[in-house]
């Protein structure tokens, strides 16, 4: 009786079958550790969160110290033997300290503007889509009224009356604790109440992209064979929505949270550049950007010290975005 022998086809080599073993997750990050840009990115951000984390740690001086050396003093300079790395701004407080502070604030502004944007719009996008009819329409009038509003004009108006008056905003008192217990902000004052308004105003006009895609996505997958196979065994809407529809549209709304991040990031900023946003003596990149253009024809170094970290975190946030983008199409192979 011969023996037939059964041999792999040519192409599938051990590195073929490792490959095919991978689960979807692994292949995901497989792809995106090799964009180089994104991974400098990410490490990036990681330092500039992990300073903003440890700011209390890492600041030589207290946030708020003023005249603690001669206002813009250069670089590394040391004053009554304390050294100040980058410096001093207008009134003399320590650059690095205010730089540090402001990371924690201006990073955590864009995480939950960018979250509570997503949510909301995930969610409008995800019932206009699967329930269409009256839903649809009242979800895509929305949508159409806010882009047919000039975005930036509005906000400009809305948050300028806000933050001055910011008790027009009914805000919970565990609001207020939690996100300056976070921020480390001063109980005294409007500085948590400035804060949270800033969120509200950047979220209400920041849910439309994660809308409109999401939407998108539960009209190419509702009427699928496994959604009515869900259907037909007595699945409830609820469950089809979030069992089967939001993780088929999952990898698109992961590259768009984090371009608005990127988004959110440059808002807060411009917002607190124009002074209508979270104001000094609250740190933030854009704040800090502020006060230094107006002095930056007789000390032209100043507003590379907040312009450079707006800069580069928001590049970081594109570039992982891109990254990611890459990582979950399936139509390439890495």
């Amino acid at each position: 009786m011969a023996t037939t022998s059964v041999s792999l086809p040519a192409k599938a080599t051990p590195a073929a079958l490792k490959t095919r073993s991978e689960s979807q997750w692994a292949i995901v990050l497989r792809r995106f550790r090799r964009h180089r840009m994104a991974m400098i990115s990410l490490a990036i951000l990681l330092v500039i969160f992990i300073a903003s984390l440890l700011a209390p740690v890492l600041a030589p001086f207290p946030r708020d110290a003023v005249g603690l050396a001669p206002r813009f003093s250069p670089p590394l300079t040391v004053h009554e033997g304390k050294l100040h790395v980058l410096g001093t701004d207008h009134v003399g407080r320590d650059f690095f300290t205010r730089l540090l502070y402001a990371a924690r604030i201006t990073l955590s502004v864009s995480f939950f503007v960018a979250t509570l944007a997503t949510l909301i719009g995930m969610a409008l996008g995800a019932l206009a889509g699967y329930f269409k009819g009256t839903v649809d329409s009242i979800v895509m009038r929305a949508l159409e009224f806010m882009a047919s509003i000039p975005d930036f004009p509005i906000l400009l108006i809305i948050a300028s009356i806000l933050v001055t008056d910011p008790e027009l905003l009914p805000i919970p008192r565990f609001v207020l604790d939690f996100l300056g217990t976070l921020m480390l902000l001063s109980p005294v004052g409007n500085e948590r109440a400035q804060v949270v308004v800033i969120i509200v105003v950047l979220t209400v006009f920041g849910w439309t992209g994660a809308a409109r895609l999401m939407r998108g996505m539960v009209l190419s997958v509702r009427e699928r064979d496994f959604i009515e196979a869900a259907r037909a065994l007595g699945a409830s809407d609820a469950w089809i929505i979030l069992r089967h529809v939001v993780p088929n549209a999952f990898p698109p709304l992961v590259v768009s949270y984090t371009l608005s991040l990127a988004g959110a990031l440059t808002a807060e900023t411009a917002l607190s550049f124009l002074g209508i946003g979270i104001t000094d003596p609250t740190p933030t990149w854009g704040n800090m950007l502020q006060f230094a253009t107006n002095f930056m024809l007789v000390n032209p170094w100043v507003p590379l010290i907040p312009g450079l970290p707006v800069v580069f975190a928001s590049l970081a946030f594109n570039f992982i975005g891109d990254g990611l983008r890459d990582a979950l199409d399936p139509r390439l192979k890495m």
